[in-house]
């Protein structure tokens, strides 16, 4: 499914903790649990290696919130030559966010998929640049979207 969308929707078992984490605010906690599955030991790095071979990972939190007067879509990139990329759901409850899509095509086409914010644990598995693609999340319009990113090469 990867290779013929250029994305797919997968999930992974996080520890129930994170959604606590996520309404407390705190941010270093939900970081710190994220470096530790992905050292080359840990489960999501394992998880994750039937999508390409990485040895490297680069990692953020990404909030994008309603309430913030700079919300506004994205633009359009493609990850330079990463291989592939996360998006990992940490919201409890994504029928509550209004926009916040994850906008996905092939470069320069005008057809595009608009993938809306998954369940907690689900990801958005989708390749990058160097295989044609490129991406943007479109503006939050009601509610905060609380995403784990990965890029991964």
């Amino acid at each position: 499914m990867l290779k013929k969308n250029g994305f797919c929707l997968d999930s992974f078992p996080l520890d129930p903790m994170i959604k606590e984490w996520v309404r407390a605010d705190e941010w270093q906690k939900i970081d710190d649990y994220f470096k530790e599955l992905l050292t080359p030991t840990g489960e999501l790095y394992a998880y994750l290696q039937k999508y390409y071979p990485f040895t490297h990972v680069e990692t953020m939190l990404a909030v994008r919130d309603s309430q913030n007067e700079w919300e506004e879509d994205g633009i359009w990139h493609d990850d330079g030559t990463r291989q592939f990329a996360i998006s990992l759901s940490l919201n409890e409850f994504p029928e509550k966010i209004e926009g916040g899509m994850l906008g996905f095509r092939k470069k320069d086409s005008d057809q595009m998929n608009l993938i809306p914010t998954p369940k907690f644990g689900e990801m958005i598995v989708f390749l990058s640049g160097i295989y044609g693609y490129e991406h943007r999340i479109h503006q939050v319009t009601k509610g905060r979207r609380v995403i784990f990113v990965g890029w991964f090469s």
